[in-house]
C-alpha cells in the first residue's frame, strides 16, 4: 500500500457509536503500511459536504482516483485500521491532489 491510494472500507463515526463503509484514502508511509494497521483520511462526497473544514481537499481529479463522484479528502478526518479490512484498490489520487492533501495535512497537524 501506498500513499494516496484509495480502497474500500469501515471508518468509525466521531462518537464511535457505528462506522460506515466508504472511499479513504491511505496518508501513511509505505513502511509504516508494511504493518498490520495503514492510516487512512475519510473521502466523501464533494456534494454532500455544506460546510467545508480546515484540511478538506475537493479532489481535481476524483474519477483517476476511482472515485464516481466528485469528491473531498478530509485530512482532519484521520483514522488508524487494520489492512485486513479494506477492499480492493479502487484507484490513486494524482500527484497535483495528493500534494494538496500532504499541505492539508500539514496544516490540520500544525506542521511547517
Amino acid at each position: 500500500m501506498d500513499r494516496g491510494e484509495i480502497y474500500l472500507g469501515p471508518f468509525l463515526y466521531s462518537d464511535g457509536l457505528g462506522s460506515k463503509r466508504r472511499p479513504l484514502c491511505v496518508v501513511s508511509v509505505p513502511t509504516y503500511n508494511a504493518g498490520p494497521d495503514v492510516m487512512v483520511a475519510m473521502v466523501t462526497s464533494g456534494a454532500r459536504v455544506t460546510s467545508p473544514r480546515l484540511g478538506d481537499v475537493v479532489l481535481s481529479d476524483w474519477q483517476q482516483a476511482g472515485l464516481l463522484r466528485p469528491s473531498v479528502v478530509r485530512a482532519g478526518r484521520l483514522q488508524v485500521i487494520e489492512r485486513r479490512l479494506l477492499s480492493a484498490q479502487r484507484g490513486t489520487l494524482s500527484a497535483g491532489d495528493l500534494a494538496t492533501v500532504d499541505r492539508a495535512l500539514r496544516a490540520v497537524l500544525a506542521l511547517p
